[in-house]
């Protein structure tokens, strides 16, 4: 049995490390992740996307660190690397949209993550134009998500920030993703709940492309696409981890009423309505304190994840990897290989 998941952080600067450990959930759904995690990415050459892992994070002054600026020039700069490519391939497609930190909203966000759906497509139903670009500018393509994503979680991180509050979150994308389907006579549905989670939790990743009613409904989004809003449908080995601090409970009764005005079955456990958590942070062993403001003060002293360890009962290892490049390294890695 799977029992403890040991994440190790590290300041890219000072190289200095700091372990923190998770209780995994002995539910059959809990250890079906764990296992995942060990087979298709501990135990693997896989990658995390770590361009896509500190959300709403507080970042400490090191070369590594994110600006919303630099995310908006970077977002600019792939929307015209993407012009550029659809202009010289005789793709009749157009961006035509312009990022600047002054003139931020949420409307402008969902507009360029409309785009990257409408590209994408859905894994059961892949976009007719995702096959009209190479690997280098589907690299683009996607990071009309991941920035967008990036700039709506580095707002809110900073305003909660200055309001002594957190939300922030690590998210563990891999690379290659793998999925399994979640499985209703296990009972996989059955651990979707709608409700906050608590500080540290450890939840199931959305290991597909759109957005969750949840989202959408938090989003305001008119933009996208009913066929892009889907329940979670995969187990991955891949994970978010929860660091919310102080912020307002979620509005979980507007959120059901948005959904009855859609007429959409609230009963269906297949929509996966809510959150699936696969493990309780253990703040005895991180040494961490009461007061989780406290707590985030010291997570937010590092701006990178060095690895990974799964451990049994007995403090025995499952499993372990270790992945030295920063978020920057594999940035800079995959915009070399663009034609611009």
């Amino acid at each position: 049995m799977f029992e403890t998941l040991k994440i190790t952080l590290r300041n890219t600067d000072n190289n200095d490390t700091r372990d923190v450990y998770w209780k995994i959930k002995q539910h059959k759904l809990g250890q079906k992740w764990a296992q995942a995690l060990k087979d298709d990415y501990l135990d693997t050459d896989a990658k995390i996307d770590k361009q896509f892992m500190l959300h709403g994070w507080i970042y400490p002054e090191t070369k590594n660190k994110k600006s919303i600026a630099f995310m908006c020039e970077e977002l600019n700069f792939h929307i015209k690397v993407f012009n550029a490519y659809c202009e010289k391939h005789n793709i009749d497609y157009h961006v035509d949209l312009y990022f600047e930190e002054e003139n931020l909203s949420q409307d402008l966000l969902n507009k360029i993550h409309h785009h990257f759906e409408i590209l994408i497509g859905q894994i059961w139903d892949k976009s007719k134009w995702l096959d009209q670009f190479d690997q280098p500018h589907q690299f683009s393509i996607n990071n009309f998500n991941w920035l967008c994503h990036e700039i709506e979680s580095q707002l809110r991180g900073i305003k909660a920030a200055q309001n002594n509050r957190s939300s922030s979150s690590i998210v563990f994308c891999m690379n290659p993703i793998i999925r399994h389907d979640l499985v209703e006579e296990d009972g996989d549905y059955d651990h979707f709940v709608m409700g906050d989670l608590e500080w540290g939790q450890l939840r199931m990743h959305y290991a597909q492309t759109g957005k969750t009613h949840r989202e959408a409904y938090h989003d305001g989004d008119e933009d996208i696409y009913d066929s892009n809003i889907s329940g979670i449908r995969y187990l991955s080995g891949e994970f978010d981890i929860n660091l919310n601090c102080n912020c307002n409970p979620e509005d979980w009764e507007g959120f059901q009423t948005w959904l009855e005005e859609k007429q959409i079955n609230l009963s269906d456990k297949k929509l996966s309505l809510g959150y699936t958590v696969l493990g309780d942070i253990d703040k005895t062993k991180s040494i961490f304190v009461d007061d989780n403001m406290v707590n985030m003060r010291e997570l937010w002293k590092y701006d990178d994840v060095l690895s990974m360890e799964l451990l049994d009962v007995s403090g025995q290892s499952l499993a372990s990897k270790s992945w030295d490049y920063t978020w920057l390294d594999w940035y800079n890695q995959k915009k070399s290989e663009l034609d611009y």
